[in-house]
């Protein structure tokens, strides 16, 4: 499938200069390159319908080119592994963490002078409210 991609890949860029060609080739309203190389070069050279001649040869190797975009998209997809979108294969090729994240706490814990000694825990339940006295 490699060769046929090569081989796709070389038309489609032949067929891109030989379009840019064929469009700088043809006459505009202020005769654009034509007129550097002389105003009637491709009249002498194509003839005197030169216009419908570049314009159907334009429009051919447009049409070519359309096509060759299309094949060679289809044949890198199919050979990059299918339908997988680049966001899937690199959440696929991520590591994943086995440890669950740890919640963020409501308030920041200040961090213990010496890094040896445990920071202090809170209790985990809060002490009943005393009741109040009568007098």
């Amino acid at each position: 499938m490699s060769v046929l991609i090569g081989i796709l890949t070389v038309i489609h860029v032949l067929v891109a200069l030989a379009l840019i060609g064929l469009v700088l080739m043809q006459k505009s309203q202020d005769q654009g390159v034509g007129a550097a190389f002389g105003g009637g070069v491709t009249e002498s050279v194509f003839g005197a319908g030169t216009t419908t001649a570049l314009v159907r040869m334009t429009i051919w190797c447009a049409c070519i080119m359309l096509g060759t975009t299309l094949l060679l998209a289809v044949l890198h997809s199919r050979r990059g592994g299918g339908s997988a979108s680049l966001m899937q294969k690199a959440v696929q090729s991520a590591p994943l963490n086995t440890a669950p994240a740890s919640p963020p706490s409501a308030l920041p814990m200040a961090l213990p002078e010496n890094p040896t000694t445990p920071a202090p825990v809170a209790p985990a339940t809060a002490p009943a409210p005393e009741p109040a006295k009568t007098p």
